[in-house]
């Protein structure tokens, strides 16, 4: 039962429904079944199993035979999710579009920043700093120094790689003070090949682009009442972010002496 219900649940997460998913593993234990077949395992009526066995086989994952009475087959469990993979990427591919189709738009109106002319503004939620995090990276032309905690270092990987990868492929020089030896053997390894990392305890992240933006962001530790959430401080200023940047930078120097 417990196998039976992680694969509903994958299939799910593909994009299948409940029903749609039951159905196909009705299919998927028989050589072929008729709509009585099917309705009478699955405790549905007639309309509704047809209902269900169109909609699979418009997602090109069960087929029906020309032969009377007609029977229906799911295909191999390596091809459906391989489809229904594909169906994914696709939907992924329209929402990438609609964005861009939306920034343009944005950007055509002739607003360029969402918080303009301030020196310094707060983003609260978890989901909405990691999108700021995200673009603050891009956005990097020279250096990025990053004091991290050790959360923080293992998200450099896990979430935001591939904003690392596109400014390190551009000659981005990034420096990471963090604790090296609380970080998994593998994570250690991958930012040891992209950044100078050196051995640091802090209690807040911190990321300085270019010595013209700072985000500061308390430690989760210290988020604990408000665990749901999560907050950061931008510093639009350059001689505030010319000011964390040295004094990271001579922690640096401090730690290799």
């Amino acid at each position: 039962m417990h196998q039976k219900n992680r694969m509903i649940k994958i299939l799910e997460d593909l994009g299948l429904t409940t029903a749609e998913a039951n159905i196909y593993f009705i299919l998927l234990r028989k050589s072929g079944a008729s709509v009585n077949e099917v309705a009478k395992e699955a405790g549905l009526t007639r309309q509704r199993i047809y209902n269900i066995l169109e909609s699979l086989s418009e997602k090109g994952i069960v087929y029906v035979s020309s032969q009377r009475p007609r029977k229906y087959f799911a295909i191999s469990p390596e091809t459906a999710t391989s489809v229904l993979i594909r169906d994914v990427e696709r939907k992924l591919y329209n929402l990438i579009r609609i964005r861009e189709e939306f920034v343009n738009i944005v950007r055509s109106m002739g607003v360029e920043r969402t918080v303009p002319f301030t020196i310094s503004h707060e983003v609260s939620g978890r989901r909405a700093l990691i999108g700021v995090v995200k673009e603050f990276i891009r956005k990097t032309q020279r250096e990025l120094v990053i004091g991290a905690t050790r959360n923080e270092a293992i998200r450099l990987i896990y979430e935001y790689k591939p904003e690392i990868l596109e400014i390190v492929d551009r000659g981005v020089r990034i420096i990471l003070l963090t604790s090296l030896e609380q970080l998994p053997q593998d994570a250690r390894e991958f930012l040891e090949k992209i950044a100078t990392c050196s051995d640091f305890n802090t209690s807040a992240r911190i990321y300085v682009r270019d010595c013209e933006e700072t985000i500061l962001m308390p430690s989760e530790g210290s988020l604990k009442e408000r665990r749901w959430y999560d907050e950061g401080i931008i510093l639009k200023n350059r001689d505030i972010s010319r000011a964390i940047h040295d004094m990271l930078l001579r922690t640096l120097a401090g730690i290799q002496e």
